[in-house]
């Protein structure tokens, strides 16, 4: 009986090789001390924001701080999507939500709902997301390594620059609740069976992962959907069966129709507003400046790439991240014989190399004629939307290193070489940390009457969201700032207004003329608006100078409606939506009912046995 036990102890230590010897003590091996260490650097990174009065300014935090406070209040007004907002533009309104992505936006309506509290909803969405990202980030890892070396580099994703640049540099966490779902979309790739027909959880993560990538920020995940090209080929040699294409194809479709009532307007709709004419106006080779590039030319104020960012913390801390990822890089390619001996799917490694290439390459000038031939990348802007990426892959990298200088001490290789190694990712991490720490410190931190005013008066004027129904040249003539023309307005100077209600998407008045006349609404005339008489709808024109909506009434007294609604091409992707998440539903109930059965079947088997 006492050899039985023994050898079962002796068994349960070998198939678990992360575990210590008795009486011997290693570093993270404990699930707990895991746990403990990552919270405690997340506290480190986010701690700034989570115990400090207010959050940090840079370029477009005044922008941010409305949208998000014009959003909760278009939303409890029953604009459960407000896709248009009626205090932009100076009064004049804006869909701004038609083109931005939402999902950051309704987190701040959950949070302001739960705290009850601006301030500290603000600072709750520019942590959460970091959370979030971890929490991916570490499943990802995990599928891929071991706890230790997950965690290890883990902790380079929580000080990565991307975390900073998102949340110091542009203020606004949507692009680093991006990264979490990209994480989750390859995590789910990731994890396909092809032993299975169809692999349900792969399908339904992915596609999860996939949705909410585009819900979080739209040029993310174009960029995303352009790497997915090269990591497709790579993967698909990997499995080297069908099955992992028509899963590809259908998780990816499924992601894309159950965001379609935002994806669908937002690309199709565009051709209104002046998105691209804005936006491409900037040099596209100041966009191409990175890293050393705009550093040695950080005394210059020309440019456009210069004033997005404070080149003395984040181009270094975006350089001491590539340099460590470099050296794991180096300690790959070097042993490649060992890769392919120690690890089952050496080609992952290969593929992550390459594709943090890639994605080095695409945020330096050595792209730019990339950038030029693929027109969509223009509207993207800037060349850090690539810095996502270059830490998604960047972390792999680091884990597969990790996992194999770990191997080597127990296979009791000279290990003199890699402790260089290891003490220099372990100083590269250090300067990572003491410079995003500084960086952290470096912005201006709004005070929080001033975020408050900011979110409730700056009445911002996004030009790229300005209607262009007229096609006029000389649109930018106008200022709506400057204008103050009433919000209703009627060709007879006699004409008396009884307001009956007035929503960001609905205006309802009545009006008494003794002549017939026409109304001027002080709102630019949108695609959706549609202008209701006694509850009969009535043609708008559209000022052909401003763009104002403008419509005939007649004589007497009426009831007047004006309604921002449903176009044919909103209606259509809502349906979409609707349909996918029917579909999504139904498959996530199949795969929990599947998970639930085979428990039960290995329960079963574990009491017969």
């Amino acid at each position: 009986m006492e050899a039985t036990q023994g050898k079962k102890e002796e068994n349960q230590i070998q198939s678990n090789p992360d575990a210590p010897k008795q009486n011997e003590y290693y570093f993270l091996h404990s699930r707990a001390e895991r746990f403990v260490f990552i919270v405690l650097c997340l506290i480190l990174a986010a701690g700034p924001i989570l115990f400090l009065k207010s959050v940090p300014s840079h370029a477009d935090w005044h922008i941010h701080m409305e949208r998000a406070y014009n959003f909760k209040r278009c939303f409890w007004q029953g604009q459960y999507y407000p896709r248009w907002i009626d205090a932009q533009g100076s009064g004049y309104g804006l869909a701004v939500f038609n083109f931005y992505a939402p999902l950051i936006y309704y987190l701040y309506v959950f949070f302001d709902l739960l705290f009850r509290n601006a301030i500290l909803s603000v600072k709750w969405i520019h942590v959460a997301p970091m959370i979030l990202t971890t929490c991916t980030g570490y499943l990802y890892l995990r599928r891929h390594g071991s706890a230790v070396s997950t965690t290890l580099a883990l902790i380079f994703v929580i000080f990565s620059p991307a975390f900073h640049i998102y949340t110091y540099n542009t203020n606004w966490p949507n692009s680093t609740l991006a990264i979490a779902f990209v994480y989750l979309t390859l995590y789910g790739l990731d994890i396909f069976d092809k032993n299975k027909n169809i692999d349900l959880k792969s399908l339904v993560i992915t596609s999860f992962g996939y949705a909410g990538l585009v819900l979080s920020h739209i040029a993310t995940a174009f960029c995303f959907t352009l790497l997915s090209v090269p990591y497709f080929f790579f993967s698909i040699f990997i499995y080297k069966t069908r099955k992992f294409l028509r899963n590809f194809i259908l998780s990816l479709g499924l992601g894309t129709a159950l965001s379609s009532f935002y994806l669908i307007p937002a690309s199709l709709e565009k051709k209104f507003v002046h998105a691209d004419e804005v936006i491409i106006q900037g040099p596209l080779w100041d966009y191409l400046k990175n890293f050393l590039y705009t550093y040695l030319d950080r005394d210059r104020s020309e440019g456009y790439a210069w004033a997005m960012f404070d080149h003395r913390y984040y181009e270094v801390s975006n350089a001491l991240f590539g340099a460590a990822v470099l050296i794991c890089m180096f300690v790959l390619i070097l042993n490649m014989d060992k890769v392919k001996l120690y690890f089952s799917e050496s080609l992952r490694i290969n593929t992550a190399i390459t594709m943090f290439a890639l994605s080095f390459l695409m945020m330096t000038p050595v792209s730019f004629f990339i950038w030029i031939m693929i027109k969509p990348l223009h509207t993207i802007q800037f060349p850090w939307r690539f810095t996502t990426f270059s830490l998604v892959f960047g972390s792999l990298v680091m884990l597969f290193a990790f996992d194999l200088i770990k191997t080597l001490i127990k296979e009791k290789i000279n290990f003199s070489g890699y402790k260089f190694v290891f003490f220099s990712i372990v100083f590269v991490l250090s300067l990572l940390v003491y410079v995003n720490y500084i960086n952290m410190f470096h912005w201006k931190w709004v005070p929080e009457e001033s975020l408050l005013k900011s979110a409730v008066n700056v009445l911002w004027s996004n030009n790229e969201y300005r209607p262009n129904i007229n096609g006029d040249p000389n649109w930018r003539n106008f200022a709506p700032g400057q204008d103050f023309s009433p919000s209703i307005a009627s060709s007879n100077p006699d004409t008396e207004f009884k307001l009956l209600e007035w929503k960001s998407y609905e205006r309802m008045f009545e009006v008494f003329s003794p002549v017939d006349h026409r109304i001027r609404l002080r709102t630019f005339s949108f695609p959706g608006w549609n202008v209701y008489i006694d509850k009969k709808p009535v043609n708008i024109d559209t000022e052909q100078r401003i763009g104002a909506i403008s419509f005939q009434v007649p004589s007497g007294q009426h009831e007047v409606k004006v309604k921002f609604e449903h176009t044919q091409i909103r209606k259509t992707a809502t349906y979409i939506s609707f349909g996918a998440l029917i579909v999504f539903i139904y498959l996530l109930v199949k795969l929990l009912e599947k998970k639930k059965n085979t428990e039960n079947l290995k329960t079963t088997n574990g009491v017969t046995v």
